[in-house]
């Protein structure tokens, strides 16, 4: 037990040493400038809009409540008519500060997350160039199958969406909950990353009856993989810098598993 422990260490370190080998070369890094420049563009400019419309809204709830009287313009005024004690509180400086410190560590947390999987999407774009590369370097002896048909996966991409909503949802109400918040809040965006990032990558190297026997015989190996990319993910700029690496590693494995899966098919036969 104790030796299959440390080969199976020594084999995890040397496909990670492998792929920080190819990560830090020219044409890896330059590949990896695309998917950074896009998914810090997208992140900015979404986290900026949603600033600026919730301050927006404490803005006009805290002029609502200043207004002296006439009929109220809109829901908000309304609102504020009714309740203006509260619209006071929402006006004042001390809950602006307060509101807007919470705002930015729960919207900077889950802008986080969410750039990671802006980011998986994106380098699922470039995907095929990074495997290829891979292959051509380490793996020319495996061939690359590739034969998964596009509306399959097309249906894949819909179902893991939906499911991801679904677990989005259903993991809000533990977010505020001490501990268990942490785990709450990322379990849905690791479901997403490991559905997404591993798919793109294997069907880039298994035709589909390979495809889900890999899934299933290495199952355990491949979620111990994407947990550590997706905890390294989360360190800032790494989860969006990182994705060109996260693919390297992720193709070293999956052609590792693909010449082990043909190897017994070869002796079975």
């Amino acid at each position: 037990m104790n030796s299959g422990n440390r080969n199976t260490i020594t084999s995890e370190g040397a496909l990670l040493a492998k792929a920080l080998s190819d990560f830090f070369t020219t044409k890896f890094l330059a590949l990896s400038a695309a998917p950074f420049l896009i998914t810090m563009a997208i992140a900015l400019f979404v986290l900026f809009q949603l600033s600026g419309e919730f301050f927006d809204m404490l803005n006009a709830a805290a002029q609502a409540g200043q207004q002296a009287g006439g009929a109220p313009t809109n829901e908000l005024a309304q609102f504020a008519k009714e309740y203006p004690i509260l619209s006071a509180i929402a006006g004042s400086f001390i809950f602006k500060a307060v509101a807007g410190t919470l705002f930015y560590i729960i919207g900077g947390g889950v802008a986080v997350l969410a750039s990671v999987i802006i980011a998986v999407v994106i380098v699922g774009f470039f995907t095929p160039v990074i495997v290829k590369e891979v292959h051509r370097r380490h793996y020319p002896n495996i061939a690359m199958k590739a034969t998964v048909p596009v509306t399959d996966y097309l249906l894949f991409m819909f179902k893991q969406l939906l499911l991801f909503l679904v677990f989005l949802v259903v993991s809000l109400p533990f977010w505020f909950v001490p501990v268990l918040g942490i785990v709450a809040m990322n379990a849905p965006f690791y479901f997403l990353f490991h559905k997404l990032l591993t798919r793109d990558v294997a069907g880039e190297i298994f035709d589909k009856q390979e495809m889900n026997e890999v899934f299933r015989r290495a199952k355990w190996r491949i979620m111990t993989t994407t947990l550590i990319l997706y905890l390294l993910s989360l360190i800032p700029g790494v989860g969006i810098l990182g994705q060109v690496f996260f693919v390297i590693v992720l193709a070293h494995q999956f052609f590792q598993e693909a010449a082990r899966l043909r190897e017994t098919t070869m002796r079975k036969r």
